[in-house]
């Protein structure tokens, strides 16, 4: 029976130690981080990692490319940036201005990081979810309109603007999600009799967009929305007001993304959209108007 017990109590021992690294992995402080530049020695480098992550002045860390694993010390550090120097002093760092690394606090997790930049796609690894606002300016013309209970539209042409601002979650490596508010002006041109008619909606918009890849030695990048929108709407006749309620579903969005700096980038956008408000006057009953638009947009993310 004792040595039964010493038995367990050995193996229970064998497996503590077993377990230990793979322990020591999942608490390591793991991240794939940019190169910002390297000495002409190639004994120290810089990453935009500093004391608001947690590096410290003498912490030691594992570095990691696809082929080699070294450990350096960071000899000076600030709120964003930390530069390194490699602990041995024989050889030189293999990589360049630019280039991914893994980064560890674990310097006991050698074999770990090696795969890990191996078989991760690059996008993946250095990816970070964060938000941006969005202010954006739009051109309209009609394609089509429509009311109900008329048989022939009597409108000419309907041009307008719209302005959008929205406050956008990049989720994931290609996807985003945005919502927000807009306003939009349009005229309408009406022959026989011959009137101006304005038109005002007030909506809460919400959208999703798939971020193609960055083109060729560029951060910029296509893009294509989805959105839809609601909210309330007034047209004036001739001095009389009808109010009701508006939606535009779908919003289909095509658009270009110029990186101006880190910190905001311009875009370019082409969309069509369907709109239905549905309005009346005080003493008649609900028409509904289905107008088919195109518009033309310029904005700002930052």
């Amino acid at each position: 029976m004792v040595s039964f017990n010493l038995g367990r109590t050995f193996l229970s021992l064998i497996l503590l130690l077993l377990l230990i690294p793979f322990l020591q992995s999942v608490h390591a402080d793991d991240e794939v981080v940019l190169i910002q530049a390297v000495s002409t020695t190639g004994k120290t480098f810089i990453i935009r990692r500093g004391a608001e992550e947690g590096v410290s002045f003498g912490q030691e860390s594992l570095f990691s490319t696809k082929n080699s694993s070294f450990t350096a010390r960071a000899i000076e550090v600030n709120r964003n940036l930390s530069l390194w120097k490699l602990k041995d002093k024989r050889g030189a760092v293999p990589f360049g201005k630019g280039d991914y690394v893994t980064y560890t606090n674990n310097i006991e997790n050698v074999w770990t990081e090696i795969p890990k930049i191996q078989l991760a796609p690059k996008e993946e690894l250095v990816f970070k979810e964060s938000g941006s606002w969005i202010i954006q300016g739009s051109y309209t013309l009609a394609m089509s309109e429509s009311v109900s209970e008329t048989e022939v539209s009597k409108t000419e042409n309907r041009v307008g603007y719209q302005f959008e601002f929205l406050y956008a979650r990049r989720f994931a490596v290609h996807w985003e999600w945005a919502a927000g508010f807009r306003f939009d002006r349009e005229n309408a041109t009406i022959q026989n009799p011959a009137l101006d008619v304005p038109t005002n909606r007030y909506l809460a918009t919400g959208q999703i967009t798939y971020h193609f890849e960055n083109l060729s030695n560029s951060d910029d990048n296509i893009y294509l929305s989805i959105a839809a929108g609601y909210g309330l709407s007034n047209t004036t006749i001739d001095e009389a007001v009808s109010t009701g309620t508006t939606m535009a579903l779908p919003i289909v969005k095509l658009g270009y993304i110029s990186v101006v700096s880190p910190k905001y980038s311009l875009f370019y956008e082409l969309a069509a959209e369907s709109v239905a408000q549905t309005e009346s006057f005080t003493d008649t009953s609900e028409q509904t108007t289905n107008i088919v638009n195109t518009k033309a947009s310029i904005g700002v993310r930052f």
